[in-house]
C-alpha cells in the first residue's frame, strides 16, 4: 500500500509540474524567437504576401475567372438525357361493357437525347464581355487594395522611424540634462553654484523621464501596428532599420513630379463601373431581338407484356410474354423565338440604367475634383514640411553652438543656469521639429503616390 501511495503522488506531481515546464519551455522560446530585421521595402513585400486583405482579393479574380468560364460554356453545345422506367406493381385493369379486364403490361419505359446549340443569342455574347469587364474591376480593385496597403505599411513605417529618432533625442537631452545636473551639484559643494540652480537643474531632468515612457509606449504600439498591417503575428520581435534624416535627401522639388490622375484606382474603377453599365444597357435591348437555336432530339418507347390470360367476355384470351418497343426517332430543327410582350417593361429598365449612366458620370467628375483637391493639398503639405525642415535644420546647428557656448560660460561662472536651460530646449525642440518635418514629408508624399495611383514609387 506504500508503494502504491509513492506512485500515485508521484504521478499526481508529474501531471502538475509537467505542463509548467512546458510552458516555460513555450516562453524561453518566445523570448528567444530572433528579432526580424526590417527595411521599408522588406516590410512592404511581406505585407502584400501576407495581408489578409491581398489574399481576399487574390480569391475574389479567380472567383469571377470561373464565372467567366461558366458564361463561355454557355455558348457550348447542351446535350440532355432523361429516361423513365414503370413497372406495374399489380395488374392494371380497365371496365369495357360490364366486364373488368386486366391489362396484360408488365412494364414501361422510355428514353431520349435531346442536343441544343445557339446560333444567335445577342445576349448571351453581351453576357460574356459583361464578365470579361467584370474580371477588369476584380483586377482593379486587387491593386488598389495593394496600393492602399502599401500605404499604410510606408507611413507606419515612417511612424516607427519618427517615434523611434524622437526617443533618441529625448534620451540625449536626458544625458545632457543630468550632464548640467551632475555640474551643478558640484559646483553647489564647493560654492559656485546656488541650491536654485540644483534644483532646477534637477526639475528639468526629471520632466523629460515622462516624455521618454509615453513615446517607448508609442513605439510599441506603433511596430504592433505595423505587424498587423504585415500579416505577422503579435509577439513576433521587430526591428526596423534607419532614421527619419535618411531620408531628407529625398526632399526634392514637388513640382517636377507628375500630377497625372490617369492611374487613380478609384477613377479607374467607377471607369470600369460606366462600362459596366453601358453593356447592362446592351443586354436589356437585346430582350427585344429575336434568338435562333439549333436542336436534336432521339427519343424511344416501349413496353412489355407478361405472360397471362384475360378474360374478355367471357372468352379467355391468352397473352405471351413479349418486349414490344413501338415508338422511336430522330428529330432535327431550327428554333427561333420573337419576343412579342415585354417591350414597355424592358424600355422602362432601359431609361433606368441610363439614368445611372448619367449619376455615375456626375459622380466620376465630382470625384476628380475632390482627387485634384488632395493632390494641391499634399503638394502644399510637402512644401511647407520641406521649407520647416530647411528652417529646422539650421536652426538645429545654432542651437547646438549656442548651448555649447552656454555651457561654457556656466562652467566658467560666466553664464547662469537659466541660459544653460534655454539652450538645451531649444536644440531638443530643434532637433524634434525636423524629424517632425521630414515625417510630415514622407506622409504626404505617400499621400500623394496613392492619389496618383504609384505602385512602385
Amino acid at each position: 500500500m506504500k508503494i502504491s501511495s509513492g506512485k500515485k503522488i508521484i504521478t499526481f506531481v508529474s501531471l502538475i509540474i509537467f505542463p509548467c515546464l512546458l510552458n516555460a519551455q513555450d516562453t524561453q522560446d518566445t523570448i528567444k524567437q530572433p528579432s526580424l530585421q526590417l527595411t521599408l521595402d522588406k516590410a512592404i513585400e511581406i505585407a502584400l504576401s501576407e495581408n489578409p486583405t491581398i489574399k481576399v482579393a487574390e480569391q475574389e479574380i479567380q472567383k469571377v475567372d470561373y464565372s467567366k468560364k461558366s458564361a463561355w460554356y454557355n455558348i457550348l453545345p447542351s446535350l440532355d438525357a432523361s429516361g423513365q422506367y414503370a413497372k406495374y406493381l399489380s395488374p392494371a385493369s380497365m371496365a369495357m361493357m360490364g366486364q373488368i379486364i386486366n391489362s396484360p403490361t408488365n412494364y414501361t419505359a422510355q428514353g431520349g437525347l435531346q442536343l441544343s446549340l445557339p446560333l444567335f443569342v445577342p445576349a448571351l455574347w453581351q453576357s460574356i464581355q459583361m464578365t470579361t469587364l467584370d474580371m477588369q474591376l476584380a483586377v482593379e480593385k486587387a491593386h488598389a487594395s495593394k496600393i492602399t496597403l502599401r500605404n499604410d505599411v510606408t507611413k507606419a513605417y515612417y511612424g516607427i522611424l519618427l517615434a523611434q529618432d524622437t526617443y533618441k533625442t529625448l534620451q540625449n537631452a536626458l544625458d545632457l540634462a543630468k550632464d548640467v545636473y551632475q555640474l551643478t551639484e558640484k559646483r553647489f559643494e564647493v560654492g559656485l553654484s546656488s541650491e536654485f540652480d540644483v534644483i532646477s537643474a534637477e526639475v528639468q531632468m526629471k520632466n523629460l523621464q515622462p516624455n521618454i515612457m509615453v513615446t517607448e509606449n508609442g513605439l510599441e504600439q506603433a511596430k504592433m501596428m505595423l505587424k498587423i498591417l504585415m500579416g505577422l503575428e503579435i509577439t513576433q520581435p521587430v526591428e526596423v532599420s534607419g532614421n527619419l534624416i535618411d531620408y531628407e535627401i529625398g526632399i526634392d522639388n514637388a513640382n517636377a513630379l507628375d500630377l497625372s490622375l490617369k492611374a487613380n484606382t478609384d477613377l479607374r474603377q467607377l471607369d470600369i463601373q460606366q462600362q459596366q453599365l453601358q453593356k447592362a444597357l446592351a443586354i436589356q435591348r437585346t430582350q427585344r431581338m429575336p434568338t435562333l437555336a439549333a436542336f436534336g432530339t432521339y427519343g424511344y418507347q416501349g413496353m412489355a407484356n407478361r405472360a397471362t390470360e384475360i378474360n374478355f367476355g367471357g372468352l379467355p384470351i391468352q397473352v405471351e410474354k413479349s418486349n414490344d418497343w413501338y415508338s422511336q426517332g430522330l428529330l432535327v430543327g431550327l428554333q427561333l423565338n420573337i419576343p412579342l410582350s415585354g417591350i414597355f417593361t424592358n424600355t422602362a429598365k432601359e431609361k433606368q440604367t441610363k439614368i445611372q449612366i448619367s449619376q455615375l458620370a456626375m459622380q466620376r467628375d465630382y470625384l476628380e475634383e475632390n482627387l485634384n483637391l488632395q493632390v494641391r493639398a499634399a503638394l502644399d503639405n510637402m512644401k511647407t514640411a520641406a521649407t520647416q525642415a530647411e528652417s529646422a535644420k539650421s536652426n538645429e546647428k545654432l542651437a547646438q553652438k549656442a548651448y555649447d557656448i552656454s555651457m561654457k560660460r556656466y562652467d566658467t561662472g560666466m553664464g547662469i543656469m537659466l541660459e544653460v536651460q534655454n539652450a538645451s530646449q531649444a536644440l531638443t525642440n530643434s532637433q524634434l521639429v525636423l524629424g517632425q518635418a521630414i515625417a510630415t514629408y514622407l506622409n504626404s508624399k505617400a499621400d500623394l503616390d496613392k492619389i496618383l495611383g504609384i505602385d512602385n514609387p
